[in-house]
């Protein structure tokens, strides 16, 4: 991999993004999801959450092609929570353990810092020791665990709630 550069996601990026996001629904428990979103789902998310609304996504593209992506959605759908973030950074199979999650998680933290939002949080579905390293590496703190809280593949699925301050 050369140049590593991370920027705003574009319209012209959603089905890169895509793709990479339908390899962990089909294939992983690291998310819940069981269906592939749409392009029109794509689409309608970034217009309204993205381009229109508060949230951020982010891509990193390496020798010309989007490598990973980083999101920030709502927390929960209650007005209190509005204060709070919830991380999602997704890298495509070929790309791991090169930094491009940690390229996206440091753009994506110099954008939020001295922002309106005051924590980010993110669900860990368990087993994934490398996603909790990350996590801790990056200064969030474990506050919890919900047992099978998740059925995927036929198993329940603990998750792990870490957080970290802004």
């Amino acid at each position: 991999m050369d140049t590593l550069t991370v920027r705003d996601a574009s319209p012209a990026d959603l089905p890169a993004v895509a793709a990479i996001y339908t390899h962990y629904v089909l294939n992983t428990t690291t998310t819940f999801n069981t269906q592939v979103r749409t392009p029109r789902e794509w689409t309608e998310r970034f217009e309204s959450e993205v381009r229109d609304g508060p949230y951020h996504l982010l891509v990193a593209e390496a020798d010309g092609a989007v490598s990973g992506y980083a999101e920030t959605q709502r927390f929960r759908p209650k007005p209190a929570y509005d204060r709070s973030l919830e991380l999602s950074i997704y890298v495509a199979p070929d790309a791991q353990g090169r930094g491009t999650g940690g390229a996206l998680l440091a753009a994506l933290l110099d954008r939020l810092a001295g922002g309106a939002f005051h924590r980010l949080y993110s669900v860990i579905a368990l087993p994934n020791e490398a996603s909790v390293r990350f996590h801790e590496q990056w200064g969030f703190t474990h506050r919890g665990t919900l047992t099978e809280a998740g059925h995927k593949f036929g198993r329940y699925l603990d998750v792990a709630f870490y957080e970290r301050a802004l």
